[in-house]
């Protein structure tokens, strides 16, 4: 058994209880902004996306993703409407294809895309105290979406949900030094460690580690599946795959969650009594509520809760995902 005093510092603990119990702020580097602009933004991004944005209206917001036409993932993105423009958020990683995807495919459409990641600070306000906190400063939209007022600098204030428990993305210019110093002097920065512990528990995937541009959105699991993809909408470059997938047949691995009762190593082999090349771990970390867990995208032989897989040396149970239920 193991010992959570032990496998975590103190400071980890503190934060991934604040995270759990309270609210804290998260660095969020590897997430990018880009402002969608023109007319016909809207209707040309129902083009494009894997999910159905007919309702994103103002202050609303959408999870979906840009695929290749082998359905492949080119970006996972989340969508907020703002009156005169959508605001997209975007692994860093995946910002030249989006931008590419936009010059590419935009034809006749009144529709620009400019990234706006290096003239804002995100803070992202994580944990179920964080509209209460935040109200306290910032008059937050009703809904997803909107623009506020923090220290006489107007900021965007968009809903979000980056470990489980929900929150705000707040986009602040990052020459408004003094609404930025107000969130940093109220909310305590969540470290690196606890931030990977909660995302892992919540099921959500990192692009670069846990998927990548090879990756189909199917084989992310059905709770990715169904929040970002839609079978009953209109084409989008990458449908047809995806549908054919649906309809007719099934990815041969899925990501899944894992619980161990030792640490779990990334990259390591998973191997199961239906093949010994199952698949790989992609994430790992240790949780003080479930122990050692981690992530893998294993075959779909293994795919199932409960089935017991090898992961290097260590004996896991899977588990569908999120974790944390």
């Amino acid at each position: 058994m193991f010992d959570v005093q032990t496998q975590i510092s103190d400071s980890e603990l503190r934060d991934y209880d604040l995270l759990r119990d309270d609210s804290g702020l998260i660095d969020l580097s590897h997430v990018a902004l880009v402002a969608l602009n023109g007319d016909d933004r809207k209707g040309w991004l129902q083009g494009q996306a894997t999910a159905d944005l007919r309702k994103l209206e103002n202050g609303a917001s959408n999870l979906f993703c840009l695929t290749a036409i082998t359905g492949q993932l080119v970006s996972v993105c989340e969508a907020w409407a703002l009156p005169d423009r959508i605001l997209l958020t975007v692994p860093r990683v995946t910002l030249e294809n989006v931008l590419r995807r936009v010059e590419q495919m935009v034809i006749m459409e009144d529709v620009t895309a400019e990234d706006v990641s290096d003239s804002y600070r995100l803070l992202s306000i994580q944990g179920p105290t964080a509209t209460s906190r935040l109200s306290r400063f910032i008059s937050l939209p009703s809904l997803d979406a909107g623009q506020a007022e923090l220290e006489g600098a107007e900021v965007y204030a968009l809903r979000s949900n980056r470990t489980g428990l929900g929150g705000w993305d707040v986009w602040i210019l990052a020459s408004d030094s003094a609404a930025i110093g107000v969130l940093e002097n109220e909310f305590r920065p969540i470290g690196r460690e606890a931030y990977n512990i909660a995302r892992l528990e919540a099921g959500i995937p990192l692009f670069g580690q846990d998927m990548s541009e090879k990756t189909l959105p199917p084989e992310m699991g059905r709770a990715f599946e169904d929040r970002h993809v839609s079978y009953t909408k209109g084409c989008y470059m990458g449908q047809e795959v995806l549908m054919r997938i649906h309809s007719r047949g099934h990815t041969n691995k899925t990501w899944v969650g894992l619980i161990a009762d030792a640490p779990l190593e990334i990259g390591a082999p998973v191997a199961h009594s239906s093949r010994q090349d199952a698949g790989t771990v992609t994430s790992a970390a240790f949780s003080p509520d479930f122990g050692y867990i981690g992530a893998a995208m294993i075959r779909n032989e293994a795919a199932f809760d409960g089935e017991i897989v090898r992961a290097g040396n260590v004996e896991a149970e899977v588990r569908q995902m999120p974790i944390l239920r």
